[in-house]
C-alpha cells in the first residue's frame, strides 16, 4: 500500500485533484471577487452566474455511465478525463473573457446590459459545469480502476489532499500572473491583469492535467476475465439496465441519503463562518477572510493522515463515526467560543473542525469509492457526485436561510444567538451523518449488485 510506485501514482493523480482546486481558485474566488468588489455587479447575479455550474450535476451520471460503456482504444476513462478538461480549459478562458465584457457593461452604468451579459456568463458556467462532470467523474471512477481496497484509504488521502494543495498553490500562482494589477486602483491594469490570466492558466493546467492522466489507465484486455469478452462485444449495459440494477440494491439510495446529509452539514457553515467572525469577534474582512485557510489547513492535515492511520485501523464506518463526533464537538466549541468572546478559542476551535472535517471526508470518500462495482464504477460515482453537488448547493442556501430565521427568532441576523442555531444545526447534522454512516454495508451492497448485475447481463445475452 505504501510502496513508491503507488506513492508516485497516486501524486501524479493528485495533480488533476490539484487543477480543480486551482480552477476553483479563479472561477469562484478571483471572478466572485472582480465581479461584485471591483467591477459593482450585483452579487446575487454574480452568484447566480458563477453557482449555474452546480444546476448540471446530474449529468455527472450519464458520464460516468457512459465511461463503463467507452471502448476508444481499450480504454473507458482517459478520454473522457482529457476531453473534459479540454472543455473546462477552454471555458475557463471564454468565463474570462465574459466576466470582462460584463465589466464593460457595468462601468457603463447600464443595468439592461448587465443582466443579459450576466445570464450569458451563467449559461458558460452551465457549459463548464458540465465539463467539470464529465472529467471528473471518469477520474473518480479512475481511482477505483487502479486500486484495491487496502490501497483506497491511502489513494483517497494523496489525491484529496492534492486538492487542498492546488487551492493554496493556485491562490499564490495565479496571484503571481495578476502581477501589480492586484495593488493598484486603476481598473485598466487589473483588466490588463486578468487578459494575462486566462490566456496563461488554462494552457497551464490542461498540461498538467495531461501529465496527470496519460498512461495511467490500464487498456481493456478482452478475454483476461469471464465477464471480459461479453462486456467487449455488448459495450456494457445500458443506462435504463444500469438505472434497474441502481433500484435494487437498498443500499444505493441509503447512502445517496447519508451522503448528502453528511455533505449538508459539513458546508452548513460555509455561508455564515466569515460573517460570525466579523459580527461576533470584531474581525476586519482580511482577517475574515482567511479564517478558511484556518479550517483549510485542519481538513488538509484530517484527510492526509487518516487513510495512513485511521481508516486501515478502524474501518470506513468507525472513521466516520469518529470524525462525525469529533467535527460536532469542535463546531460547538466554536459557538462556546463566540459566547466567551474569546479570539483564540475560535480559531483552535475552527482548525480542530478542520481536522475532524477531514477524517469524516476521508472515510465517506473510501466508502464512496467502494460502493461501486467493476462493470459500472462510473455509474456509481456519477450518483455519489450528484449527493455530493446538490447537498453543498443547499447547504450554501440553508447556512443563509437559517441564519435568518434564527435571526427573526433573536431579534438580529447578527446576534450571536442566530449564528450560534445555525451552528447548532450543524453539529447535530454531522452526528447524525456518523451515527448513519456506521449502518453502511459494503457487503449486502457488493452481493445485491453483483445479483443485480448478474440477472441484467443474461438478459442482454438473450
Amino acid at each position: 500500500m505504501g510502496s513508491a510506485r503507488f506513492i508516485v501514482l497516486a501524486l501524479r493523480l493528485g495533480l488533476f485533484q490539484a487543477c480543480l482546486g486551482a480552477l476553483s481558485v479563479l472561477t469562484l474566488g478571483i471572478f466572485n471577487r472582480l465581479l461584485i468588489d471591483e467591477f459593482e455587479v450585483p452579487a446575487a447575479l454574480t452568484a447566480l452566474a458563477l453557482g449555474s455550474q452546480q444546476l448540471v450535476a446530474f449529468s455527472r451520471i450519464w458520464f460516468g455511465q457512459q465511461s463503463d460503456r467507452c471502448r476508444w482504444r481499450q480504454l473507458r476513462r482517459t478520454p473522457f478525463i482529457v476531453g473534459g478538461a479540454a472543455a473546462f480549459c477552454a471555458l475557463t478562458w471564454v468565463a474570462g473573457r465574459t466576466v470582462l465584457w460584463l465589466a464593460e457593461a457595468s462601468q457603463t452604468g447600464n443595468q439592461t446590459d448587465v443582466i443579459w451579459r450576466g445570464l450569458v456568463l451563467a449559461l458558460v458556467f452551465v457549459f463548464y459545469g458540465v465539463a467539470i462532470a464529465a472529467s471528473s467523474t471518469p477520474f473518480a471512477a479512475l481511482l477505483v480502476d487502479v486500486s484495491t481496497d487496502k490501497q483506497r484509504p491511502a489513494l483517497v488521502s494523496i489525491v484529496w489532499s492534492m486538492l487542498m494543495v492546488g487551492i493554496v498553490a493556485g491562490a499564490i500562482l495565479l496571484s503571481s500572473f495578476l502581477g501589480s494589477s492586484c495593488a493598484t486602483a486603476e481598473l485598466s491594469n487589473l483588466i490588463a491583469g486578468v487578459e494575462r490570466l486566462i490566456s496563461v492558466a488554462p494552457i497551464v493546467i490542461f498540461i498538467l492535467v495531461l501529465v496527470s492522466i496519460a498512461g495511467v489507465e490500464p487498456p481493456l484486455k478482452p478475454g483476461k476475465s469471464e465477464d471480459q469478452p461479453r462486456l467487449a462485444n455488448h459495450q456494457e449495459i445500458s443506462l435504463s439496465r444500469a438505472w434497474t440494477v441502481l433500484k435494487r440494491s437498498p443500499q444505493v439510495g441509503y447512502f445517496f441519503a447519508v451522503l448528502s446529509l453528511f455533505t449538508f452539514a459539513l458546508f452548513l457553515q460555509e455561508a455564515v463562518l466569515e460573517p460570525y467572525g466579523g459580527s461576533v469577534f470584531a474581525m476586519d474582512l482580511c482577517v475574515s477572510t482567511r479564517l478558511n485557510a484556518v479550517w483549510g489547513v485542519g481538513t488538509l492535515l484530517g484527510i492526509a493522515a487518516t487513510g495512513f492511520l485511521i481508516t486501515p485501523r478502524l474501518g470506513a464506518q468507525r472513521t466516520a463515526l469518529a470524525g462525525g463526533v469529533l467535527s460536532a464537538l469542535f463546531v460547538l466549541l466554536m459557538v462556546l467560543a463566540g459566547l466567551l468572546a474569546s479570539t483564540t478559542l475560535f480559531r483552535t476551535a475552527l482548525f480542530l473542525f478542520g481536522v475532524g472535517a477531514g477524517i469524516s471526508t476521508n472515510a465517506s470518500l473510501t466508502l464512496m469509492l467502494g460502493l461501486t462495482s467493476p462493470l459500472m464504477a462510473g455509474t456509481f460515482i456519477g450518483v455519489w457526485g450528484l449527493a455530493q453537488a446538490y447537498a453543498r448547493g443547499l447547504a450554501t442556501i440553508s447556512g443563509g436561510a437559517l441564519l435568518s430565521i434564527f435571526g427573526e427568532l433573536t431579534g438580529s441576523q447578527n446576534s450571536f444567538g442566530a449564528y450560534a442555531g445555525v451552528f447548532i444545526v450543524q453539529a447535530c447534522g454531522l452526528l447524525a451523518a456518523g451515527l448513519l454512516l456506521l449502518r453502511v454495508d459494503t457487503k449486502l451492497f457488493q452481493s445485491k449488485v453483483e445479483q443485480a448485475l448478474s440477472s441484467v447481463l443474461t438478459s442482454e445475452l438473450d
